[in-house]
C-alpha cells in the first residue's frame, strides 16, 4: 500500500492509498510509529484516496489514536468517502476521532488544541 505524507505547520498529514486491510495494516502502523519516533504528535489522516477499510485497518487506527493521545498528541480525519464514513459510523470511531471538511480545517483545529493552558507554559 502506498502511503503519501507531508508536513504542514508541525502537523503530519498521512494519506494511505487504496485500502487499509489485513495485508497493509501493519505497514500503516509501522509508518505512523516511525513518524511518532521522529517526534510527530499532531496527525491528520487524509483518507481521500482510501477506497476501503477492513476491521484490521480499524483496529490499527484505534491503536494509533490511543498511542498518540498517551504521548500528548491528537489525530483528526478528513477526506472520507461515503463507504468508509459508513464503516466509521457503525464502528463508533467518531467518538474517539473528529472529522473535518478538509486538511486546512484539520490543521487549524489541531493547532488550536495545542495552545498552552497555563502562564508557566507561555513563552516570555
Amino acid at each position: 500500500m502506498p502511503i503519501q505524507s507531508e508536513v504542514r505547520e508541525q502537523v503530519l498529514i498521512v494519506r494511505p492509498i487504496d485500502s487499509l486491510n489485513r495485508t497493509c495494516a501493519n505497514e500503516f502502523e509501522e509508518f505512523i510509529q516511525s513518524e511518532m519516533d521522529e517526534g510527530f504528535r499532531l496527525v491528520v489522516f487524509d483518507f481521500s484516496q482510501l477506497a476501503q477499510v477492513s476491521s484490521e485497518g480499524l483496529l490499527v487506527i484505534l491503536k494509533l489514536i490511543n498511542e498518540l493521545r498517551k504521548s500528548g498528541g491528537e489525530v483528526i480525519v478528513t477526506g472520507l468517502n461515503s463507504k468508509v464514513r459508513v464503516i466509521f459510523n457503525v464502528s463508533g470511531i467518531f467518538t474517539l476521532m473528529e472529522e473535518t471538511e478538509d486538511i486546512d480545517a484539520a490543521i487549524a483545529k489541531l493547532l488550536s488544541q495545542q495552545q498552552p493552558t497555563t502562564d508557566e507554559e507561555m513563552p516570555e
